[in-house]
């Protein structure tokens, strides 16, 4: 069975969905043991470092500072979850340019033929589920391709989203986000002005750092926080609720996300010798789901489907099972010609589900974020 993978940019490119957990690497484990490709568990723990490359960085941990305005960051509240290393080793943080590359050279390599630069224009689809033939993808060049099943996983912009008008903004979570990758962000205990020690088990450098303050959280995730480590680059994230902070159009998203780290005296001095590599990203609110998962010949994956928002790193974990369920659910489809939407009633179901869940789990988060104590 041919698989033709459209890419309307190029590879390697810049990323977000950094941050790895134990379901995500289990999911990974999972996957290259069930379908016969080992390379999906090259970036499932640190163990694989000789596979996957040195310019990726290590994550022992997550680590949670609480922040109130004005005031140095108290020691006490603090709070690092470890990662244990047996017997897999601690996961990693993912510098994605490498990743995504290497596993869109893994899909040729099984005999996937990608298109990259080829942006798609218009997807038609024959609502009859059965059958061979039923969907013609046709590319901005006018290029026309014939196949039994599209798979849509091009994030918010999902051609397929667009078209039969799915997307769905109901949801119970409210953030924007600020990020881009920088160099020179010092380990957090070198510049505390609290204590050097937290008598924390790791350095909050040698896993993923997350900032909390009412209303918002910011991410800190290098790439650099290992002997073996290539790469100087660190992942810096700012989240935050537009009803606490609407953002102030008259900044360029630099300029507030330092006027914002300047309210918060440990914050201002980890990012004041910090030096920006790469163009700033800001959105306006980034939730967002669909109405319809699958459909007669087709599905939306990953975040085509929805996106709530990176605490916790659930987004990796949430695609890769998705994607893990309907590769099982394509092979049956291949052998009885039945691509309904019926067929894939069990991606519908799981999507929906970790995106709902997801969403419930981070508004709550967000309103413990207004105390300490919750």
């Amino acid at each position: 069975q041919q698989v033709v993978i459209f890419e309307a940019k190029s590879h390697p490119r810049f990323a977000i969905g950094e941050s790895m957990i134990l379901e995500t690497s289990e999911t990974l484990r999972a996957m290259a043991e069930l379908y016969d490709v080992p390379e999906l568990a090259y970036f499932s723990s640190e163990n694989y470092f000789a596979y996957a490359g040195t310019t990726h960085g290590v994550k022992r941990h997550f680590s949670y500072l609480y922040h109130e305005e004005d005031q140095a960051q108290n020691p006490r509240q603090a709070l690092q979850a470890i990662i244990p290393k047996e017997p897999y080793g601690h996961e990693l943080h993912l510098y994605r340019q490498d990743t995504d590359y290497f596993m869109m050279t893994t899909a040729i390599s099984y005999g996937a033929t990608v298109l990259q630069n080829t942006p798609v224009a218009v997807v038609e689809i024959d609502e009859g589920g059965t059958g061979r033939g039923g969907v013609e993808i046709v590319t901005t060049n006018g290029d026309r391709y014939q196949a039994n099943y599209v798979v849509d996983a091009g994030g918010f912009r999902s051609v397929l989203a667009q078209k039969y008008d799915l997307r769905d903004h109901d949801q119970r979570t409210h953030s924007r986000a600020i990020f881009t990758h920088m160099v020179n962000v010092p380990c957090y205990h070198d510049v505390s002005l609290s204590q050097k020690e937290y008598g924390l088990p790791f350095r909050v450098s040698e896993g993923t750092l997350h900032h909390l303050f009412p209303g918002g959280w910011l991410w800190v995730i290098p790439f650099d926080n290992h002997e073996k480590s290539t790469n100087p680059l660190c992942s810096v994230g700012l989240m935050l609720d537009p009803r606490v902070h609407p953002v102030n159009p008259d900044l360029s998203p630099e300029e507030e996300f330092f006027t914002f780290v300047e309210q918060f005296p440990s914050l201002r001095a980890q990012f004041e010798g910090a030096q920006t590599v790469r163009a700033w990203t800001r959105t306006g609110r980034i939730q967002y789901s669909s109405k319809q998962i699958v459909g007669d010949r087709f599905c939306l994956l990953g975040h085509a489907a929805g996106f709530i928002d990176p605490l916790f790193s659930k987004g990796l974990y949430a695609s890769l099972m998705s994607t893990s369920i309907l590769a099982d659910l394509l092979l049956d489809a291949h052998e009885t010609d039945d691509y309904s939407a019926a067929s894939f009633q069990p991606l519908e179901q799981s999507t929906r589900g970790f995106i709902e869940a997801h969403d419930r789990l981070i508004a709550a988060a967000y309103k413990s974020f207004g105390n300490y104590k919750l």
